[in-house]
């Protein structure tokens, strides 16, 4: 199944490799939908959308958002900027578990991984492990233009 978390961030940008209005100065509010994949566990959930979220706010969005790309990237295009958010995101299991450890997230969440075990998604209710991987990166520059990776 999968799971669709959208944001939005606001950032400016120039294209370096481009000619015409572009290569100038100017601003996007993005917005950004990252889609994992899994299997519904025993909660009947595949994650949690807070989770998800605290993930990609803690990998991506407070990376980017009210940033100028250009001290990110050497031309950031829509496309490149999506395949940073996807190398930033590539680990998802690894990056669920690890924010499932942080000490301040509520009980309630940390159901999704079993400690000691390196795949992600589990519910310890039952321990069984549910993968659950990245698989769509999708970036709208503006409301009708976008770009996507897929795994």
């Amino acid at each position: 199944m999968l799971v669709t978390k959208e944001f939005t961030f606001h950032a400016s940008h120039f294209l370096t490799k481009y000619y015409g209005k572009c290569e100038r100065l100017h601003g996007h509010s993005y917005r950004l939908a990252v889609t994992v994949e899994g299997e519904v566990g025993e909660n009947d959930m595949v994650i949690d959308f807070g989770v998800l979220k605290r993930v990609v706010v803690r990998r991506v969005i407070d990376q980017l958002d009210h940033h100028h790309l250009n001290d990110l990237f050497e031309n950031p295009s829509a496309e490149r900027v999506c395949e940073w958010i996807w190398k930033q995101l590539e680990g998802m299991s690894e990056l669920l578990r690890e924010e499932v450890s942080d000490p301040n997230i509520a009980e309630g969440m940390r159901k999704f991984l079993k400690d000691g075990e390196t795949v992600s998604g589990a519910d310890i209710r039952d321990g069984t492990n549910y993968e659950v991987r990245l698989y769509e990166v999708r970036l709208w520059e503006t409301e009708g233009s976008s770009v996507a990776l897929r795994a």
